[in-house]
């Protein structure tokens, strides 16, 4: 009973110096240790509180959750998705932050942003059915192996680099080729 009423004291504390001036991510974070130090089967909840009220300090929210549990990976994990679910805009923060205090996580916080965030290399929300190009989009563009020398890579006709008559001059002189005979080694004994 005391634990529920301190939490729910300290959310609403936190809630209003939100309102009233920026919270210091710091001093937040070792409140938030404190916390999850003192009642470790409240921890998602607890993460959960403290990144609804201060998204801007999610991350050392998450790190602070992290080290006063002593969470295993599947705990950082579900830290993670907490925290995540709260705040999706701060999604590849808190995972990053994660990672950063638990690296034997990182496989579970992979997942976690796979499952919460399936599109993440996608441009503009396209799923991977959309990407296709139709085939005459590709059988129209210029591929430079087709015809050397001509369109945006090599010498244009006509221009510096082409073969005289073509209206263009030579840039690299043109020398007789330097032969250099071997020296005459017929007699070793001298």
């Amino acid at each position: 009973m005391k634990s529920t009423l301190f939490f729910g004291v300290f959310s609403t504390a936190l809630t209003l110096m939100s309102g009233a001036a920026q919270i210091d991510c710091l001093t937040l974070s070792l409140a938030v240790k404190r916390a999850v130090a003192a009642e470790q089967s409240q921890v998602l909840e607890i993460v959960s509180t403290q990144v609804a009220a201060a998204p801007a300090c999610s991350c050392e929210i998450v790190k602070a959750a992290i080290e006063g549990s002593l969470a295993k990976p599947a705990t950082v994990a579900d830290i993670v998705e907490a925290a995540a679910t709260v705040a999706p805009e701060h999604l590849r923060l808190i995972s990053q932050c994660a990672v950063a205090a638990a690296p034997d996580a990182l496989l579970h916080v992979q997942t976690v942003l796979a499952k919460l965030d399936p599109n993440r290399g996608e441009p503009s929300g396209k799923s991977s059915k959309d990407s296709k190009s139709p085939a005459g989009e590709v059988a129209a563009m210029f591929n430079p192996l087709d015809f050397p020398g001509q369109g945006p890579v090599g010498p244009t006709t006509g221009g510096p680099g082409s073969p005289s008559g073509t209206g263009g001059e030579i840039l690299v002189p043109v020398f007789p080729p330097i032969i250099i005979n071997p020296p005459n080694v017929t007699s070793v004994n001298g």
